[in-house]
């Protein structure tokens, strides 16, 4: 679900990262599709679609399935206390399945982010990859991961809590809408709206200095990419893209979370069978 949803938004993320990498060309929204149309065609918008995909495939994947099972098995662990407690799960869960997640992610989005901010650096995403290794080691795929932790985790921790405690109470008002796929899908688009577009604003910042640091090649540290950064604009350099991304993320949670019951209703899976399959994944690892 995850590696569709993005890849079909793939030009609102080259937005996104043009308006990060090149402010004075790309100063606004408006300007840099407009700009990116004339200058390059419709098919630029479609940059890093690889990288992008087979990232948030793998570390889609992971996020999911360790955020739910990481929360069920915290729930066990809590017994009566659980729902007093539930706040805290949500956040212990996203955490750690984000930690996951932004080691996976970040070699893919390293070069998602040169293949769209230096569209000359190489033909494909696979030369991207290869030119980086040979030029600047395999640190440039991986140097980046304590600055994706500082992004993703709070990311994932506000999606997850803001997206189940916003469907919580919906459902709990409108009970009908678990048993009918219209109203289901409904709930799930309005709580990934509002999960989304608040995760977006508390991870912008880290955002754009995982975009300051990988839009070319450089040996600054993520200290030094921030430094750099405040003397340019100040502060509200770390806030550049974020209507866009508030549009982004409230789509890619809104259509994930939507797609995922689109499919578990279609397979007629229901919330008992998705626990009886945590049950033996969780008796599995604990052999």
């Amino acid at each position: 679900c995850a590696s569709l949803v993005h890849t079909a938004l793939t030009p609102l993320d080259v937005a996104k990262t043009r308006l990060q990498t090149a402010p004075q060309k790309y100063p606004n929204m408006g300007t840099t599709f407009s700009k990116i149309f004339q200058e390059e065609g419709p098919s630029t918008f479609f940059t890093g679609w690889l990288p992008t995909l087979l990232g948030n495939f793998a570390a889609g994947g992971v996020l999911y399935l360790t955020t739910e099972f990481v929360r069920r098995s915290l729930s066990e662990a809590a017994g009566v206390d659980a729902v007093s407690l539930e706040v805290p799960i949500i956040l212990a869960a996203a955490a750690a399945a984000s930690t996951l997640g932004s080691i996976i992610s970040c070699p893919f989005e390293a070069v998602r982010i040169r293949t769209v901010a230096q569209p000359d650096f190489a033909p494909t995403s696979v030369d991207v990859v290869k030119k980086m290794l040979d030029e600047e080691g395999i640190g440039s795929l991986i140097d980046a991961i304590p600055i994706f932790l500082v992004k993703n985790i709070p990311y994932a921790m506000t999606k997850f809590l803001i997206f189940d405690l916003s469907t919580e109470r919906m459902y709990e008002a409108f009970p009908a809408a678990q048993e009918d796929i219209k109203l289901s899908l409904l709930v799930s688009l309005v709580g990934g709206i509002l999960g989304g577009t608040a995760a977006a604003c508390v991870s912008n910042p880290a955002d754009a200095v995982i975009s300051e640091l990988k839009k070319s090649k450089s040996d600054i540290s993520p200290q030094q990419a921030v430094a750099s950064m405040m003397e340019r604009n100040g502060i509200s350099t770390f806030f550049v893209g974020l209507p866009l991304r508030m549009v982004f993320y409230s789509l890619i949670a809104s259509m994930t979370f939507s797609v995922y019951d689109f499919i578990r209703f279609l397979l007629k899976i229901g919330p008992d069978d998705l626990k009886l399959y945590l049950d033996v994944l969780g008796g599995s690892l604990g052999k």
